[in-house]
């Protein structure tokens, strides 16, 4: 699994994106964080997550949140 934060969400639309400790942007949509609701997602929260690549980039699956908003 790969560590990172959540760099920006956006609860209307339900995704958001992480940023990992290399820099990297990767797009989430809510469904794929683990035991959490779209309004329990927190700018700055730690995450562990699995990335794939898709045609339109890396996304990530299997979210889990570590911490609450640390930023």
């Amino acid at each position: 699994m790969i560590h990172g934060r959540v760099k920006c969400y956006f609860h209307a639309k339900g995704y958001g994106f992480i940023e990992d400790f290399d820099g990297r942007e990767v797009y989430f949509h809510f469904t794929s964080v683990e035991g959490a609701g779209p309004n329990d997602i927190a700018i700055g929260a730690g995450v562990a997550f699995d990335v794939i690549t898709t045609e339109l980039g890396l996304e990530a699956f299997c979210v889990k949140m570590l911490t609450a908003q640390s930023a």
